[in-house]
């Protein structure tokens, strides 16, 4: 138990670093094109010599019809699979008569084609550009299931196994139970993602700590991911339907009761994708240290995240390889022949770092790949967790909360930490609750015996002494302990985890709220000042202002250099203030009264730069009596991107990050707004300890995050007072 929990942690980065020597998977051409539609046209004059006026009528010209073709055609879900054809060649396929897919056959003689819409599409035999033959045409599927007896016929036994999709991909999954098949059924939940969960060998921790509360355990590689089927696109919209499949077919073994979902970072994701198909059999989702929108990560204030942002989606791309995570080979060297045979498509998988570079832009397709425009679609209870200062994922997930309206049931825990603190005794112990109402149907508790081996494991993952929460709901049936959680708010804050020991994921107190952002949070200003004062009250009538030069330099600055030691005890931070030259910094006078804070941020900036953009990160910190300095919160924005959607409030701008919408400051010189938005967070100002604003280049303040900055080194003038009062807006929670 103790040596399995104490890979707890590493299990929710991005998989083991000996898998990730594979080689990258082959580049593929199976984008969807864009249509081109060419006519020529041509008149012919009257006849000169004509006396009477007359009317000529161009002759129509037809063009001959093509040749017919029989391809091979497999379709799935926006997804079109065609096979046996001369590598080189091209398949387009076409509806109502307009391009609305193209591939280029690879050398297994196959072409995937991609973002098919659904309904009826006539495909084309394309050679050195030129349609050659009409092919057949196919209906490619919409979102509907298939019958109940596509799942129910098929069979999961404990162990190592193959799970069917409605498009005939298998998909790789391992089963483990609390105890025999025979006594079930078992509450049951289902890890699904694009790491290794389904490795039969794995040294997983999960396999032991839910059979410890209960639970059956199973767990499911993606599509194009480990040994299960077909191509991989990460967070593409048909590995939702294929997690329905999922769904119903363990709801449909003997040995399961209700099924839930498990899961941190990329399965936490899963789950929201996978919810939102609406399977019917599900229970309840938990989806740990998620995030809402993946340009979040990858494009944060619309800056490319060439740190975590590439190398995550780098890496997930290489382990998607053929054999690209180790275990594959080994068992289809051991005679595996299904997994060997899932392989092959692979060779069909997105060059994803190239697509991410591709779309710096919200678009279509950043929108099918992100949680949060289809969270209303989720119609289960569900229990979310996270980190405001998640070196991977981000702090932005709290805006999940509001999409969420459709969730019978809603509960969230939000703190300050890492990426890993999901799995702290706070969270686990809430989570275990959740579950145990919602997936079990019994009432909440652990018993002894299990609260004394998971005390011990956890203890040993985060080096020091931790404490499970004591049961609260002890001799309630389950149906009174539902109704007293349904009555308790549900967003729970807690406050200064790490506080008593800086190694622990344990708080010193919370805050419960009805709803996020918290109603009770009233926006409250700090005008910037000249000389770094940041005050309470707006500067003179007179404008003034301060510039720095950005360091391009800054961008490639992490504040961790080694970071596998994040998981440890001792991670070795080095966060550095910038050069005097290179930042701005606004400090207020020290607080006279404590003053907490929840929720999003902003500052307010007028700001004009010596070229036509620039790249600002703000950061807020507490500067204690004794000079110490503790990080809050940051952001980032590219000024260019600085249009705002219809829904920004004063304490939460929203960059529309559309295209369209760009705006370079031109000329040289030209004074704009440029609202920075500041991730959620919660903090408490005591006497004495003072706010700081920095205003700075992107970079040197993320544990794994980097920034693609502007290359030229530009001016920034920020200015206060008169016209143009920049400020700082925050969400000050009186009463605490």
């Amino acid at each position: 138990m103790l040596v399995a929990l104490a890979v707890l942690a590493s299990a929710c980065t991005s998989g083991s670093t000996a898998d990730d020597e594979a080689g990258r998977a082959p580049d593929s051409a199976g984008q969807s094109g864009q249509t081109t539609d060419s006519q020529n046209t041509e008149s012919e004059s009257t006849d000169a010599e004509t006396t009477a006026p007359t009317t000529t009528v161009a002759p129509t010209t037809t063009e001959p019809p093509l040749p017919k073709v029989d391809l091979e055609l497999a379709p799935a879900f926006q997804q079109l699979l065609v096979s046996a054809q001369t590598p080189g060649s091209e398949i387009l396929a076409l509806a109502d008569n307009e391009e609305v897919g193209r591939a280029t056959v690879l050398e297994d003689g196959a072409a995937l084609l991609r973002g098919l819409p659904a309904g009826n599409v006539q495909t084309q035999l394309v050679e050195q550009g030129q349609a050659v033959a009409d092919g057949p045409s196919v209906a490619i599927p919409g979102p509907l299931p298939p019958d109940d007896s596509f799942f129910q016929d098929q069979e999961l036994q404990p162990g190592f196994g193959y799970i069917t999709t409605r498009d005939g991909i298998t998909l790789s999954a391992f089963v483990t139970l609390p105890g025999n098949a025979n006594d079930g059924p078992y509450p049951t939940l289902v890890e699904y993602s694009g790491y290794s969960p389904s490795d039969p060998n794995a040294d997983d921790p999960t396999r032991l700590l839910m059979p410890l509360f209960g639970f059956a355990l199973v767990q499911v590689n993606v599509r194009g991911t480990g040994c299960s089927g077909g191509s991989f696109d990460a967070f593409e919209p048909i590995q939702g339907l294929d997690g329905y499949d999922v769904i119903e077919v363990v709801a449909a073994q003997g040995w399961s009761a209700k099924v839930g979902m498990w899961g941190i970072s990329y399965p936490g994701i899963m789950q929201l994708q996978v919810a939102a198909t609406q399977p019917p059999t599900l229970a309840a989702i938990a989806p740990l240290s998620p995030l809402g929108r993946i340009d979040s990560v990858l494009y944060p204030g619309g800056i490319y995240n060439n740190g975590f942002g590439e190398v995550w989606t780098d890496r997930v791309s290489r382990r998607a390889g053929a054999f690209g995570q180790g275990w594959t080979k080994r068992r289809s060297d051991a005679g595996d022949q299904t997994c060997e045979a899932n392989q092959q498509l692979r060779l069909h998988n997105p060059d994803l770092v190239r697509a991410v570079k591709d779309n710096p832009w919200r678009n279509s397709l950043t929108e099918s790949r992100s949680m949060e425009p289809i969270a209303s679609r989720i119609n289960v209870p569900v229990f979310i967790a996270g980190a405001w200062q998640d070196e991977q994922t981000g702090g932005r997930f709290p805006l999940l909360l509001d999409e969420l309206s459709n969730a019978p049931v809603l509960r969230a825990t939000l703190y300050n930490g890492l990426h890993a603190d999901a799995l702290g005794p706070e969270v686990l112990a809430a989570v275990i609750e959740f579950y145990n109402l919602y997936v079990a149907d019994r009432p909440p508790g652990i018993d002894f015996v299990t609260r004394i081996a998971a005390t011990v494991g956890l203890s040993a993952v985060f080096g020091g002494s931790v404490t499970i929460p004591p049961d609260r709901f002890v001799g309630l049936t389950v149906q009174e302990a539902r109704t007293r959680y349904e009555a308790e708010p549900p967003i729970r804050v807690l406050m200064e985890v790490g506080a008593n020991d800086p190694v622990l994921p344990a708080s010193s107190w919370d805050v419960q709220l009805q709803q996020w952002p918290a109603d009770e949070a009233v926006p409250t200003r700090w005008y910037l000042q000249n000389q770094g004062r940041l005050a309470a009250s707006p500067p003179s009538t007179t404008r003034s202002s301060e510039t720095f030069t950005t360091d391009p330099a800054a961008g490639a600055i992490t504040t961790i250099a080694d970071i596998d030691a994040i998981w440890t005890t001792t991670p070795g931070w080095s966060w550095q203030a910038e050069a005097e030259a290179n930042s701005n910094t606004y400090t207020t006078p020290p607080f006279e009264s404590s003053t907490v804070f929840i929720g999003p941020a902003s500052a307010d900036l007028w700001v004009s730069v010596s070229g036509t953009d620039a790249d600002l990160e703000v950061t807020l910190s507490e500067v204690g009596a004794d000079g110490s300095e503790t990080l809050i919160q940051s952001g980032w924005l590219r000024v260019s991107r600085r249009a705002l959607t219809a829904d920004s409030t004063e304490l939460r701008p929203v960059q529309s990050q559309l295209e369209a919408d760009q705006a370079l400051l031109a000329p040289a010189g030209q004074l704009v707004l440029a609202r920075v938005e500041i991730l959620p967070f919660a903090h408490v100002i005591r006497p004495g300890s003072s706010l700081r604003l920095t205003v700075d280049t992107p970079g040197a303040s993320r544990a794994q995050w980097k920034f693609d900055v502007l290359e030229d080194p530009v001016e920034v003038t920020i200015y206060s007072g008169g016209e143009n009062p920049s400020s700082l807006v925050l969400p000050v929670v009186p009463g605490l």
